[in-house]
This record gives C-alpha cells, sequence and structure tokens, in this order.
C-alpha cells in the first residue's frame, strides 16, 4: 500500500512539473499548479512541497501548511532554514502533532524548471507497532534468557543427586560379589539412567532451539558405538520380553569420521522409541553403508519394530515437540516427547533426514541415511559374535590403567561427589587429594605440585573459575597443571565458557567411572601411568577362539612364514578381515619393498629407519613374527646410528620380506574367499 501512494504522489509531482512547463514565459508561483492537481495532492497523500532549481517554494499541499504553518509567509526556503534541514534528514518528529514521519526527497527533472519534490510520510502508526513488537521481542528474548537460566539451574540441581547415585552406584556393581545386592545395583543404575536422559533431553532441546548444537566430528570405531547401542539397549528390550537383533554389515569399514556421540543418541533415541511402543515381537537393528565417493559412505541405518504403528493422519505429529500420538492409549508410556523432535533436527544439522514407513496395528520402521567419512577400510567382520565376546570380557570392571605415583586434585564443596570420584579411581592407585572449596585448594596448590586438577564450577565463597584465575596468578608448581571443569551446569555454550576461562577440558556431571578414566589417561603424563593388559583369565578366553578360527584356516593351507593364531587376533577372530589384512599386504609388498631397498642402496638411514619401522608393524599384523623381529631389531639400529648391523641383516630381511610376499600370494590364488566357496 505503501509502495503504491509512493508511485502516485512521485506522479502527481511530475503532473505539476508538466503544468510548469506549459507556463514557462510566467514566473513560477505557488498558483502555477494546475486547480485539478492541488486537490489531488491536498487528498491523503501526506505532506508535499515541491521546490524549482532556485529553491522557490512551487507548491505545498495542507497537511504540509499544518506541519509548517510560517511557510505561508515565504516565498524561498532560503528564508525557512529549518526547512532545508528536511532534505537531509530521514524522519521528523512534530511534538505539535505527535506524530512520526517519514522523509523523501526526489529530484524530478534535469532541465530546472522544477528541482526537488519533498514528501512526508505519516509512520505514526508504523512506528508504534514496530515499538510494540520490539517490546514483545524484548520480552520473548527475556523469557528464553530465564528458561534458559532455569534449564541451567535444573540441570545443576537434578545433575548433582544423579551423580552421586550413578557413582556410588557404579563402585557397588564393581565391589559387590552377591548376585542379589548387584541386581538392586543395576535396577538403580537403570532408573537413574533413565531419569538423566530426561535431563539431556530438555537440555538439547534448548540447544538446538537457540541454534547452538554442535556438530563435532571425530575418528571412531563403528564397532565400539554399536556396542554402547547394544549395552544400552537389551536390557530395556529384555524388561519386556522382546527379541532384538542387530544386522551389520560385516563388509562395514570399521573406522568412520563423523560426530559418533550424535550418532549414538540418534540411534539410541530410534531404538528406544521402537522398545516403547512395541509391546510384543521384535526389534530389528539393520546397519549398512554405500560408497559415497571422496573417502566417505552412505552409512545406511533402519530400526524396525512390530509396534502398536502410527495412523497416517498421525505421521505430522511425530516430530513435534512435547507432543504424543494417541495421548490417551499411550499415557502410560514414559518420556518427554521430545525424543524424535531431537533425532530429526540432529539428522538435518549433519544433513540427514528421518524416514518414517508404518502400518497401524502391524509396526514401523525408521531410518536414515548418513554420510561419514572412512578413516580405514579394514571390515568390522562378525559383528554379533564379537559383541558377545566383548561382553564376557567386559563382565568384570577392569581399570584401563595404574598410576600409583601420580597425584591429583579433586576439589568439590559436595563431600559425596568428591567421594564418587575417589571411588571409582580407587582401581587406578592415584593418590587423591581432597578439596571442600576454592580457598582450600589454593592453600594445596601452594604446597603440593599435581598432575592434574578436577574442579567443580558451582562452590560457596569462590567459584571454581575464580579458583583457577587465582591459581594461575600464584607463584606457585601448579601455574601450568592442567585443571578439568566438572559441572552439572550442561546447556548450551557451557564448554567454550569453561575452555574461555582456562579449563583444559570440561565434563559433565554425573561422572562415570570409564568416561574419567578416559579423561584422565588423556592429560596425565606418560610417565605418570602403566596401561593394564588383558588378565590371565581373559588371555585364555580369546586364545582359546583364536584358536579355534586360526584351526580352520591351517586346514585349508599350511604356512611357513605366518604364525596365523596372531593374525587372527589382528583379525580380531575374522576369517574376512584376515583375508583382507593379506590382500592390504600384498597390494602393498612391491612399494614397501622398493622403499627399503632405495633408500639403503642411498645410505638414507633416516628414511631407512622411518620404512623398517613402517614393517615392523605390517608383517606384525599380518602374524609374520619373525620378519616383524628382525624390522624391529633393524629400526632399533638405525636409531642408534648402528650402521653395521644393519649392513650385515639387511639382505636378511628382504630375503624375509620375499618369502611372506610369495606365501601370502600363494594362499590369496589357491583359497577363494568363503562367499566364493560352494
Amino acid at each position: 500500500m505503501i509502495v503504491l501512494v509512493i508511485i502516485l504522489a512521485v506522479l502527481l509531482a511530475v503532473s505539476v512539473v508538466f503544468n510548469l512547463k506549459l507556463s514557462k514565459n510566467k514566473p513560477p508561483t505557488v498558483d502555477s499548479v494546475h486547480a485539478a492537481t492541488r486537490e489531488i495532492l491536498n487528498h491523503d497523500v501526506g505532506a508535499v512541497l515541491i521546490l524549482s532549481d532556485s529553491e522557490q517554494i512551487l507548491f505545498y499541499n495542507n497537511e504540509f501548511e499544518q506541519l509548517f504553518p510560517k511557510i505561508a509567509a515565504v516565498a524561498n526556503i532560503s528564508e525557512f532554514p529549518a526547512l532545508r534541514k528536511l532534505f537531509s534528514a530521514k524522519e521528523y518528529v512534530s511534538e505539535e502533532l505527535s506524530k512520526i514521519y517519514e522523509i523523501r526527497c526526489e529530484f524530478l527533472d534535469e532541465d530546472g524548471s522544477a528541482s526537488r519534490f519533498l514528501w512526508l510520510t505519516d509512520i505514526t502508526s508504523h512506528y508504534k507497532t514496530n515499538k510494540n513488537l520490539q517490546e514483545l521481542k524484548d520480552m520473548a528474548d527475556a523469557a528464553n534468557k530465564a528458561k534458559s537460566n532455569f534449564l541451567a539451574n535444573m540441570s545443576h540441581e537434578i545433575r548433582t543427586p544423579i551423580n552421586t547415585i550413578l557413582g556410588m552406584d557404579e563402585i557397588i556393581i564393581r565391589e559387590a560379589t552377591e548376585k542379589p545386592i548387584i541386581g538392586y545395583a543395576e535396577n538403580i543404575r537403570d532408573a537413574s539412567t533413565t531419569l538423566l536422559s530426561l535431563v539431556n533431553d530438555l537440555l538439547d532441546f534448548s540447544k538446538i532451539e537457540c541454534g547452538k548444537m554442535e556438530i563435532l566430528p571425530v575418528e571412531y570405531e563403528i564397532a565400539n558405538v554399536l556396542s554402547e547401542i547394544m549395552n544400552m539397549i537389551e536390557i530395556k528390550v529384555a524388561n519386556k520380553g522382546l527379541e532384538f537383533t542387530p544386522v551389520v554389515a560385516e563388509d562395514l569399514p570399521y573406522l568412520l569420521y563423523g560426530d559418533d556421540v550424535r550418532l549414538r543418541q540418534i540411534i539410541i533415541n530410534i531404538l528406544t522409541n521402537a522398545v516403547k511402543y512395541t509391546k510384543e515381537g521384535s526389534v530389528v537393528l539393520k546397519v549398512d553403508w554405500k560408497e559415497a565417493g571422496d573417502s566417505s559412505i552412505n552409512l545406511i541405518v533402519s530400526v524396525t519394530d512390530t509396534g502398536i504403528g502410527i495412523k497416517p493422519e498421525d505421521l505430522d505429529k511425530l516430530f513435534v515437540s512435547f507432543e504424543r500420538i494417541e495421548e490417551r492409549r499411550n499415557r502410560n508410556i514414559e518420556g518427554t516427547g521430545l525424543g524424535l523432535s531431537i533425532t530429526k533436527q540432529l539428522l538435518e544439522l549433519m544433513g540427514s533426514d528421518l524416514n518414517v514407513r508404518s502400518d497401524y496395528g502391524v509396526g514401523s520402521t525408521f531410518s536414515f541415511v548418513l554420510k561419514q567419512g572412512i578413516r580405514d577400510r579394514k571390515p568390522i567382520g562378525k559383528f554379533r559374535e564379537k559383541y558377545a565376546y566383548s561382553r564376557e570380557k567386559h563382565k568384570k570392571y577392569r581399570t584401563t590403567f595404574v598410576a600409583p605415583n601420580a597425584r591429583i586434585l579433586v576439589v568439590d564443596d559436595n563431600a559425596m561427589n568428591i567421594a564418587v570420584v575417589e571411588g571409582l579411581l580407587k582401581s587406578t592407585q592415584i593418590k587423591v587429594d581432597k578439596a571442600s572449596g576454592g580457598l582450600e585448594a589454593l592453600d594445596l596448590c601452594a604446597e603440593n605440585y599435581y598432575d592434574l586438577i578436577l574442579m567443580d564450577h558451582m562452590m560457596p565463597n569462590i567459584d571454581g573459575i575464580e579458583t583457577l584465575h587465582r591459581l594461575k596468578e600464584m607463584d606457585g608448581p601448579n601455574q601450568d597443571t592442567p585443571v578439568i571443569v566438572l559441572t552439572a551446569n550442561a546447556v548450551s555454550g557451557a564448554k567454550e565458557m569453561y575452555e574461555a576461562e582456562g579449563f583444559i577440558d570440561y565434563m559433565s556431571k554425573p561422572i562415570q567411572g570409564k568416561p574419567l578414566e578416559e579423561k584422565i589417561l588423556e592429560y596425565l603424563p606418560e610417565n605418570r601411568y602403566v596401561l593394564v593388559e588383558y588378565d590371565k583369565v581373559e588371555q585364555d578366553i580369546f586364545s582359546k577362539l583364536w584358536k579355534s578360527i586360526a584351526d580352520e584356516i591351517t586346514a585349508d593351507y599350511q604356512f611357513e612364514q605366518i604364525d596365523v593364531t596372531a593374525a587372527v587376533e589382528s583379525a580380531e577372530g575374522s576369517k574376512e578381515t584376515f583375508r583382507f589384512l593379506l590382500e592390504s599386504f600384498r597390494d602393498n609388498a612391491a612399494k614397501n619393498k622398493n622403499d627399503i631397498i632405495t633408500s639403503y642402496e642411498a645410505e638414507d638411514y633416516t628414511n631407512y629407519t622411518i620404512y623398517v619401522h613402517a614393517l615392523k608393524s605390517t608383517s606384525k599384523m599380518v602374524g609374520a613374527l619373525v620378519l616383524s623381529e628382525k624390522a624391529r631389531l633393524l629400526e632399533m639400529a638405525g636409531k642408534e646410528q648402528n650402521i653395521d648391523y644393519i649392513k650385515e641383516s639387511h639382505e636378511e630381511a628382504i630375503d624375509l620380506f620375499d618369502k611372506l610376499a610369495e606365501e601370502v600370494n600363494d594362499y590369496l590364488t589357491k583359497v577363494k574367499p568363503e562367499s566364493e566357496q560352494e
């Protein structure tokens, strides 16, 4: 509407100029404007002023005269300085009329008969509307800020007791020997995990809503992600008496690049939803893949259930936040109604989408295709069998490292939180000092050196951030000690905020044993810890497994250069992976051999050491233990500049290499892959 008025006003002004042109021989005056044009310009088009090139006033309408009554007494704008300012302004406020005007200035003619047209449009109502909208926006922003503060406080208040419950419960599971006690503890863990997932849903929803959800790609092993998913979902499935079947492509590359945390969350959300709405029958998880080019794949994931299904008219409601389909029928099903909404939005952030096919009363299938990078094409192998073995392996807790010479400081005003951390780290043998607040922590840091400090954020007197700042300013042994913040304040932007304050890293409560050990291991100096190898019982279990598979392989071919059991262990019990490793060795053998020989002949012992180092690893991976040991000795000689040993042993190593390459090629030629055997 405003644009139409502008066009009309300009056209009318041009008509004024035209009327003036018809009377060029007469001096320009206000009366020069045609009567009809004057009538139109005086009818609800705003305040209009037209000047000649010499700034003589040619025309003004009634509304302009109401705004500037003195205009009637002047003939040239030079006599009215206040008007001249309007030509360089954008708005004019009339306090007498309590109105706000938008100003437009146009040059109407180039031959000098009329040079400028000034038009003031009343925008008072628009201004008031915009002001009201701004006030509403400010109110909405304030409400959002209040909501974020509420979520932050709720996160802290709920996560703090959950941290104690889960931490103490994990210690009970580790140390208890009576089956009923372990069973009770596992039930506590399941209930607490469910409560925690509800809090996480609300926080994730808040992050997505604020546009602060981040996708953070890293290298990850897909088998580990799937194993963790299985561990979490199997209990839910068993409690409902359902059958759960994972179907994972055996040739799926094992090392991928993407956001494994969000991938895990997406699949768990879909599986949890399937279990909730399935009373009897089964839930099937399928994981497949296709090439996507550029060293990447399309990961294809689907979950099929025999649940209640979804009516066609309810499909649009499926991803609406806080809403459940068939509320009356499903009133006893737990959850916030956010899981699928969050899942869909996470997939969209990752360039994918969630697809749904459902037959009401029969079941549903949820699926997605997600592009992921490839870091290693070694196939995953038989996932279900490996998962079964890994469950047997991890039935009893085993720490990943011991560090009796390491010393850390845990700072928290809640004694139970300190007890949880201390209990979870008991098996690592780390010496743990404790401080109940920031001031006590600073006193301890002034007297003792710590390899790592774990510090709570929200504490009385001085909080964790202020404590860290003071620590950095102190002249003491811990100015450069890495400090990890432990906090229940897990809202969007928290990680970035803590890093900006100077913390080396961030852990969200509730603190769990395995992630805590991994985080400490990441920042503990290497000379302070020793990694724990398999214990004897675990080693016996796996040795029997690898030996049985090795016997199956040697039944088809007798190797001389390869310890098949060692090779099968590298392949994690998979015949397909064993063959894949041999194929990789064969395909790269010529280049690897040439690199070693060329650097030797050029007496380039620096690169020679690098190449035999690689040979040490690749030969050990395929079970060529004799060659691997020879390569290790050559590598050591290269590092020590023992050129005599290299010259004495080089030909022997090349001879072993040739024999291995010949044997590998012979096996791959004579023995067909299982998929091609009848």
